[in-house]
């Protein structure tokens, strides 16, 4: 293998590898957005129940 084709080689390796990251990089962000949507909607219905038992309070 000559000089170029080794330095073609490890471009095509780098940007693999770089690809790889970019992928894993994407599920992560992906991940902790579902994450962050969860938390939004646990504290919305958190505040729903806090709102309904005042309701209900003021009721009875």
């Amino acid at each position: 293998m000559n000089s170029k084709e080794q330095k073609r080689f490890a471009t095509t390796r780098e940007q693999t590898e770089n690809a790889k990251e970019r992928t894993n990089l994407s599920s992560e962000l992906e991940k902790d957005l579902e994450n962050l949507g969860l938390q939004r909607r646990m504290k919305q219905l958190e505040l729903e129940n806090k709102f309904l038992k005042k309701q209900n309070d003021e009721l009875v």
